[in-house]
């Protein structure tokens, strides 16, 4: 398993479901490990933006650097980063449905080398770490 996808429908429109998950530094609000993030680079959001976003892993702080890699309001959103060797990309696409959003959230992972047998054991933990987020941005967007 070197990638997964997760769907949530939340109740609200594409356009501010878009704003909202397209600001890495929202993401503060609705993942628990997720302390701070900031926009690095100058310029309204779009491919090429990149973000810094600080985690706890392990109980220690992580800093990473994070680059938009799809900008297609309200449609299409990527965001994506490499560490220790892995490539990892979140993609999100979202549809208009019921008068709300459906929201589609894929992560892919890729790596050479000896670390693409490491992809399984990523992609798990990725999972338990991220795989409630969804459903936390329904919450917080719904919660308005």
């Amino acid at each position: 398993m070197n990638s997964f996808e997760m769907s949530e429908w939340i109740n609200r429109p594409p356009q501010e479901v878009f704003d909202f998950l397209s600001y890495p530094p929202n993401a503060a609000g609705y993942v628990d490990n997720i302390k701070e993030g900031h926009q690095v680079s100058d310029g309204p959001v779009g491919v090429g933006t990149v973000f810094s976003e600080t985690r706890l892993v392990n109980n220690q702080e992580a800093t990473v650097e994070l680059v938009v890699s799809a900008y297609d309001p309200p449609r299409t959103f990527g965001i994506g980063n490499e560490t220790m060797g892995v490539e990892i990309n979140y993609t999100y696409t979202l549809e208009p449905e019921n008068g709300g959003t459906r929201v589609t959230w894929a992560c892919d992972l890729k790596a050479s080398g000896l670390k693409r047998m490491m992809l399984p054991m990523v992609a798990g933990i990725m999972k338990k770490e991220d795989g409630d987020h969804l459903q936390n941005v329904k919450q917080v967007l719904e919660s308005r």
